[in-house]
């Protein structure tokens, strides 16, 4: 690690120390060899698979989402908003992560969602976000294409007031407030290298949506002064990841960290196009729609590591990873795949909403699925 990279560390040891900030999550999460899918893999010698349990980042929901909302609802509480707004898909678990931790902090959650195919876990979504409180509101019909204008100006597009009362988070937390999250992961990643808990990494897997935990592991890795080179397995349109947009965000994150620490740009690492690599053979038929691979790697971790992964981003993400280890230039190398999905029964969160109790567009919507 350079001596600037020390000295930057040094100035705020967590990003949370130096920016609005309400906890969340519970740290670090903990990191496990998944030696029962290599065997079952039957991986080239000496390539060893791990794991990064994300999904134990929170309760009552974990996931990918606790890292970024820390920082929104940190910043939305500093600007003295009494209301949170935030878009995806139907099934969001942005979105329903951002329902769940804003009626724990008091705030008012409008949710504004465009269709998806309507599968059992999407309706349970949307139910236990109307049991929360969170006002839910039907827009059009978006489809995942949508995330890339919406993150660039969310306050501009679609129906987000300009109001100081209202708080407006980018559709999957994509944005650097959001990647902030993902800073501090790459930096607790490097620290548990640094005990001992696994090697340090050749390649860090991730599901590839907006780009925001790419963009902020590749600057998280390198602050820590680990070379891990960022594998984001794209989930949605090609239009919406791409090495353009992962570069952009990480160096905006560079930027942001320069003016919160007080130290010149300059002697941050500077992101390059061979820190993260875009795999974009695991997408399939689109956002949300399950693969073969996908399938099977479902099954494998399940059945050999106990984890539970989901058919729109991690379990393309884990049959991304697998084929990339099993390939010559991954054969041979540490993989550390970054779990982030958290099942958890919906039910509870739902209690006794029905489709009934939902607002007229969304009940429309399920009628004429039914037809």
């Amino acid at each position: 690690m350079s001596h600037s990279n020390i000295h930057l560390l040094e100035r705020f040891p967590r990003l949370r120390d130096t920016m609005p900030f309400v906890a969340l999550g519970t740290y670090p999460t903990p990191v496990e060899r998944l030696a029962a899918v290599e065997r079952a893999t039957l991986l080239p010698a000496n390539t060893q698979l791990w794991v990064k349990r994300d999904d134990l980042s929170g309760e009552p929901w974990g996931m990918s989402k606790v890292r970024k909302l820390e920082y929104y609802f940190g910043d939305a509480q500093a600007a003295g908003a009494r209301r949170v707004l935030t878009f995806g898909p139907l099934g969001s678990n942005h979105a329903l992560a951002t329902a769940i931790y804003g009626k724990q902090l008091g705030f008012e959650v409008h949710l504004q969602l465009w269709p998806e195919p309507l599968t059992e876990r999407v309706g349970q979504t949307l139910l236990a976000e109307q049991a929360l409180g969170a006002k839910l509101f039907l827009v059009g019909t978006l489809d995942e294409r949508a995330l890339v204008a919406l993150a660039d100006d969310a306050s501009s597009t679609l129906h987000a007031p300009r109001s100081p009362s209202v708080y407006v988070i980018p559709p999957a937390g994509t944005d650097p407030v959001g990647a902030m999250g993902y800073v501090e992961a790459g930096l607790e990643i490097g620290a548990q290298a640094a005990r001992g808990e696994l090697p340090a990494p050749d390649f860090v897997h991730a599901a590839g949506g907006t780009g925001g935990v790419a963009a902020g592991l590749v600057i998280g890795l390198r602050l820590a002064g680990l070379r891990s080179r960022v594998v984001a397995i794209r989930c949605v349109a090609a239009e919406v990841l791409t090495e353009l947009r992962v570069m952009f965000l990480a160096r905006r994150l560079r930027q942001r960290l320069a003016r919160l620490a007080g130290v010149e740009e300059s002697s941050l690492p500077q992101p390059a196009a061979e820190d993260f690599l875009i795999l974009h053979d695991q997408a399939g038929g689109g956002y949300g729609r399950p693969t073969e691979a996908s399938a099977r790697a479902r099954d494998l971790f399940a059945a050999e590591a106990g984890l539970t992964l989901d058919t729109t981003y991690t379990a393309k993400a884990a049959a991304g990873m697998l084929a990339f280890a099993a390939c010559r230039e991954g054969e041979g190398r540490r993989h550390l795949f970054f779990h982030t999905y958290a099942h958890r029964d919906l039910a509870a969160l739902a209690g006794r909403t029905t489709r009934g109790d939902l607002p007229e567009p969304f009940r429309a919507l399920f009628e004429g699925a039914a037809k």
